[in-house]
């Protein structure tokens, strides 16, 4: 209860990580100060042999299912308002993580979402530039999990750079250094994957000039209580809070680490079971990388990670102060950057996406579909011709897989498949559930989404069949039989005007309505 005798807004967020569980309970003051009432955490490792089986252990399982059980009586004690619980590399790798969900589910009536490597990306990004100002700066920003890490780069303030590699804590664990002492040969053996592993990524970091890396996640939060010192930077935006740990106590730490058995970490250091033999191969990937980064002498540590990311969301859309608008941009240059690393021509990327656009606009009263569906129409007009980086021939089959298995910052798992399956459909067969498993396995209101925006793709597609941007606008008008499409364009048009007589047929079907073409206000024959 506050002073005014008003009770604060609460919010929850659950973050199931492949070492461990944890949830955070804030509330949102009136005055707009959030404190924190609850925070817990639940040791179950789904990790364990995950990476190594590709399944989730059922004892676990059933572990993380009691686990939830607590974290539902905590959000019912504290009335939390709104709720995120989401899952990394365990769950969204296990063969069986669809098991978890439902059984969570189940048993609490929380809904654990199986989040992307970009998701993650974008959580701590939110949760380090709410803690950090880095909008003046580049930071590069390394999450070390027990199954990934992310290493991303914040470029004054939007990511510039994102991947996540597979050299988290428990599966490195698990793959090189089970056993209660380590000997030279795991660790060498540890170091020559990693190596192998990173060099790509650091190449990629070190193209940027780096001014400060940060690093999130719990091993780097208990090396930071360790070795780490306050901050001395508070007048660039780095919080005395924040610990600096200096790459030389890093690489000290690493030798002390390698010689002492799990046993002997815990009683040296008092760190937990559950971290004292994930501490190594965590140290190991920070301190290989940051000597490797050019400029480095260290990295700090804010304290905060995906859960703290989660909550800034919430909030922030509670309080209606969420920027939809710089979201929908960072998505975008995300989509962009795909397509430019399967080579697609960015000047047909970028007028489809205009000419999608201005149609969605213009036609809302017909389809009726929603702001999230002019996004992932946005999106899908970005990238529907990645697919010729692969073979001309079936390209948009080609850019469905490519779509369907990449991550773009912002976008989730289910995002992703709507987005693949639009690309899909800019050409040749129209969506049919009874040949196409994937677009089967949409549900009736997704297959009405894909329907409609891959017919309005068509269209903006066929509008620049030259891959000469000579539209510079356009007005549509809609009419009870036909709908008038008037260009304002700098040609004729003539292959364009061809191109409609294929193009078109999928959007007259799924609105019922014939397709006019004009240009410039005048009208003209279409070649058959």
């Amino acid at each position: 209860m506050t002073k005014n005798g008003m009770e604060p807004a609460t919010f929850a967020a659950i973050d199931v990580g492949s070492n461990a569980m944890r949830m955070k309970i804030v509330g949102l003051e009136p005055d707009g100060a959030i404190t924190t009432l609850c925070q817990q955490r639940a040791p179950v490792r789904l990790g364990h042999e995950v990476f190594l089986t590709g399944f989730l252990n059922d004892g676990l399982i059933q572990k993380a299912v009691e686990a939830f059980g607590d974290f539902r009586d905590a959000i019912d004690k504290w009335k939390v308002r709104s709720t995120r619980a989401i899952a990394t590399s365990a769950t969204r790798e296990a063969i069986n993580g669809d098991v978890l969900v439902e059984r969570v589910y189940n048993h609490t009536g929380i809904h654990l979402e199986r989040i992307t490597g970009a998701e993650e990306a974008r959580l701590v990004q939110l949760a380090v530039s709410r803690k950090l100002n880095v909008r003046d700066k580049t930071a590069l920003v390394i999450d070390i999990g027990g199954g990934s890490v992310e290493f991303d780069i914040i470029d004054h303030g939007s990511i510039g750079y994102s991947n996540s590699l597979r050299l988290g804590a428990v599966r490195m664990h698990e793959t090189f250094l089970r056993g209660e002492r380590v000997s030279d040969l795991q660790v060498l053996l540890l170091r020559a994957y990693m190596d192998q592993l990173v060099e790509a990524t650091l190449n990629e970091v070190n193209e940027h000039e780096i001014d400060l890396i940060v690093g999130t996640g719990g091993n780097v939060e208990d090396l930071a209580a360790l070795i780490g010192t306050p901050s001395k930077r508070e007048a660039e935006g780095i919080p005395k809070d924040v610990r600096f740990i200096p790459l030389r106590g890093l690489q000290t730490m690493l030798k002390e680490l390698s010689r002492l058995s799990v046993a002997e970490r815990q009683d040296r250091y008092g760190m937990k079971p559950d971290r004292a033999d994930v501490v190594l191969p965590a140290t190991i990937v920070l301190s290989e990388v940051v000597s490797k980064v050019l400029g480095s002498h260290g990295i700090y540590s804010p304290d905060v990670g995906l859960k703290d990311g989660v909550l800034v969301e919430i909030i922030d859309r509670f309080k209606h102060s969420w920027d939809s608008t710089s979201e929908e941009t960072e998505i975008i240059k995300a989509a962009a950057t795909l397509g430019q690393k399967y080579h697609f021509h960015l000047g047909h990327a970028r007028q489809v996406r205009y000419l999608a656009e201005l149609l969605f606009d213009q036609l809302k009263r017909l389809h009726r579909l929603p702001a999230e569906a002019r996004m992932l129409l946005r999106v899908a007009a970005t990238l529907h011709d990645i697919g010729d980086f692969v073979s001309l021939s079936g390209h948009h089959k080609h850019s469905f897989y490519l779509i369907r298995n990449s991550d773009i910052v912002g976008l989730g798992a289910r995002q992703l498949e709507l987005i693949a399956n639009v690309a899909r459909y800019h050409r040749k067969a129209f969506p049919n559930a009874q040949k196409h498993e994937p677009f089967r396995a949409l549900s009736e209101t997704e297959r009405r989404w894909v329907a409609k925006l891959a017919a309005i793709l068509r269209v903006a597609d066929a509008l620049d069949h030259e891959h000469r941007s000579t539209v510079n606008d356009l007005d549509v008008r809609v009419q009870r039989r036909s709908v008038t499409i008037d260009l304002q364009s700098m040609g004729p048009c003539l292959l364009e005007r061809w191109q409609m007589d294929e193009k078109a047929r999928l959007f007259e079907e799924t609105f019922g309505r014939s397709v006019e073409l004009l240009v410039n206000g005048r009208d003209g024959d279409r070649a058959a």
